[in-house]
């Protein structure tokens, strides 16, 4: 009997793709949606590399209006209409619960408690990445359901650890203006040179 994934944007609760993104063009909402705004995309596309689950998708067809492609967690009809996702409200067997995520958490383990032969012992998205807010409970192995095996660690934790390193004090721009300065300084020298030998005039360092 074959087993069936739904795939989407996993909405983190720490979400990757809203740290990388330099114009803050995707971000966390309230309600635990990841959501993009295209007034403020770039187009670099740093989410897409960011993103750990590889969700994001980019418009490549489209060369004059390309938009980043994700689940936005039907952000508006929730925000205004106080409705659910459209994918929880039109699953014929409630395969999709929708609910706060301390909630469904909650249920999650209870089924499991209840029926361990049913359940892998394990909620993913529960600790994944710092926890998100799209939960799966599953039969089968996570392996087999080309869940990726990712740490508990916040990803951006790293890299903005490094970034406001770098950036402290001005660290990074005097840094980064003193190697352009020093390779400048060392490709003007070597042309120099070479002109001088070429004339069959003496070098001295």
């Amino acid at each position: 009997m074959p087993t069936f994934v739904k795939t989407q944007c996993m909405h983190c609760q720490d979400p990757a793709c809203a740290s990388a993104r330099i114009t803050g063009a995707l971000q966390k909402q309230a309600n635990g949606a990841v959501t993009w705004n295209p007034s403020r995309c770039i187009g670099c596309r740093y989410c897409m590399i960011a993103c750990p689950f590889q969700i994001p998708a980019y418009e490549y067809d489209d060369p004059l209006t390309p938009r980043v492609r994700k689940c936005t967690f039907c952000f508006e009809r929730i925000a205004e209409q106080g409705g659910r996702p459209a994918c929880a409200t039109i699953c014929p067997t409630e395969a999709i619960t929708f609910g706060k995520r301390t909630t469904l958490l909650k249920l999650a383990h209870e089924r499991i408690a209840k029926d361990p032969l049913a359940y892998q012992p394990k909620v993913y998205g529960e600790h994944e990445v710092g926890g998100t807010s799209w939960l799966y409970i599953s039969k089968e192995p996570f392996d087999k359901l080309d869940s990726y095996n990712l740490p508990t660690k916040v990803i951006p934790q790293l890299t903005e650890t490094i970034q406001h390193s770098l950036f402290a004090y001005l660290w990074a721009p005097l840094t980064l203006f003193g190697l352009l300065g020093g390779a400048m300084w060392t490709l003007n020298r070597r042309q120099i040179t070479g002109a001088d030998q070429k004339e069959g005039r003496d070098v001295h360092a």
